[in-house]
């Protein structure tokens, strides 16, 4: 009777475990403004989600939606309706401030405190953070460098060497006389109607210590003055395409102030072709640009809560923010003990060089205004005033003046 029991305890025991072992994975939902392309979503799976779904038994479920306003509608819809399926938000810094003031994102202090062998880049807590309260973790920004096609450096302006232009030692006059040097619509400029001109001059104006977005102060009104001294050498191509890489792979440009992701694409794909270098400078002595990126954070009222930190505890480590970034700057300062010397992590390096020495703003004014897309247009109409002729250096400051009083009133 007594070994009966004992076979019966052991094969129940065998059941249990074997039933534990085939429990049913839990789903983690994240919902993403970020890595919205399918061979960004392959990375994210092999080097962040396969290691973390095989140890926590869990399944990934990472949703992208057509813009960033898609995302917070679909958690503004779950927390007014309480019905909850979400677990952690991946946002863009423009839209986290309507995350936080809803109360829709949990205070995640606690998390940061725990997670002491990392230090976040601080340039984002005026998005990720509340006061002391830190909401979101950064995962990713990109910031403007410049490039430049090997051929550019024989037709150099004077009083500039090759090693002032690498080094970061040389300005927006003198990037206006290297193209003009060359000749030929050399320059690409950011001119796509609605799109990052915006960007392109803010990062200009913070070189000269102006404020953004603000179209008429003094270090706004200094980088139209320099847009002005490129307008004969700006490619007309600029007001059609959004990034430079096909125009300098082609040879069609030889100079391009740009967002890291799209110069990392020309430069992993030729390196031997370009030389990558810091923005130049202005008035201020530095140089300057806007800087976008997205952070991680858990949302109120999610099914799984303690697996979405420990999600945040993986994502952010060196290891695995590398690649959460996507060849933009991985927002931990211990990222760089796990950079290589590879053509995309130099444009990384390049990156956290311009965050720690440049003027740099970020985004998160962006809900401040009306319509963001009319704040563009503000920007896209002095560049193609510039560029007919129409707007000169006579009456810019009166074009600028009209303008600001076009901002002002798309201000909430």
């Amino acid at each position: 009777m007594k070994k009966i029991l004992i076979i019966t305890i052991a094969l129940f025991a065998v059941f249990t475990l074997s039933a534990c072992n085939n429990e049913e994975p839990t789903e983690l939902v994240i919902y993403s403004d970020f890595g919205r392309e399918v061979i960004e979503k392959e990375v994210y799976q092999e080097y962040i989600f396969d290691a973390f779904e095989e140890e926590h038994n869990v399944t990934i479920k990472f949703e992208t939606l057509g813009q960033a306003q898609d995302t917070f509608t679909k958690i503004h819809s779950e927390q007014i309706a309480e019905n909850y399926s979400v677990d952690l938000v991946i946002s863009h810094f423009g839209t986290m401030s309507e995350y936080i003031d809803a109360g829709y994102i949990k205070d995640s202090t606690d998390l940061e405190i725990e997670m002491d062998d990392r230090t976040f880049l601080t340039t984002f807590d005026g998005s990720t953070k509340l006061g002391e309260f830190r909401f979101f973790f950064p995962i990713n920004s990109d910031v403007y460098l410049a490039y430049a096609n090997k051929s550019a450096f024989t037709s150099l302006p004077a009083g500039v060497t090759e090693a002032d232009i690498l080094a970061g030692d040389y300005t927006w006059e003198d990037y206006a006389a290297w193209g003009a040097a060359i000749g030929g619509n050399s320059i690409f400029f950011k001119g796509l109607p609605t799109s990052q001109l915006t960007y392109q001059i803010g990062g200009m104006a913070l070189s000269n210590g102006g404020a953004y977005p603000i179209m008429n102060d003094a270090g706004n009104l200094k980088a139209w003055q320099d847009v002005i001294l490129m307008k004969d050498n700006i490619h007309p191509e600029s007001t059609t395409v959004n990034v430079s890489s096909d125009l300098m792979a082609s040879g069609s440009v030889k100079l391009a102030f740009e967002l890291m992701a799209p110069l990392a694409t020309a430069y992993i794909a030729a390196p031997a072709q370009y030389e990558v270098f810091p923005g130049p400078t202005g008035t201020s002595g530095s140089a300057g640009s806007i800087v976008g990126g997205h952070g991680i954070g858990v949302v109120a009222n999610a099914p799984n809560e303690d697996l979405a930190k420990e999600f945040i505890k993986w994502m952010t480590a060196p290891e695995q923010i590398v690649h959460a970034a996507l060849g933009t700057i991985p927002t931990i300062l211990e990222a760089t003990t796990v950079l290589t010397d590879d053509p995309g992590d130099y444009v990384i390096k390049m990156g956290l060089a311009t965050i720690s020495n440049a003027n740099v703003e970020g985004l998160q004014m962006i809900p401040e205004y009306i319509s963001w897309g009319d704040l563009k247009g503000s920007y896209d109409r002095i560049f193609a005033g510039i560029l007919d002729g129409s707007v000169t250096l006579a009456n810019l400051q009166e074009k600028l003046d009209a303008e600001q009083v076009n901002l002002e009133d798309l201000k909430k």
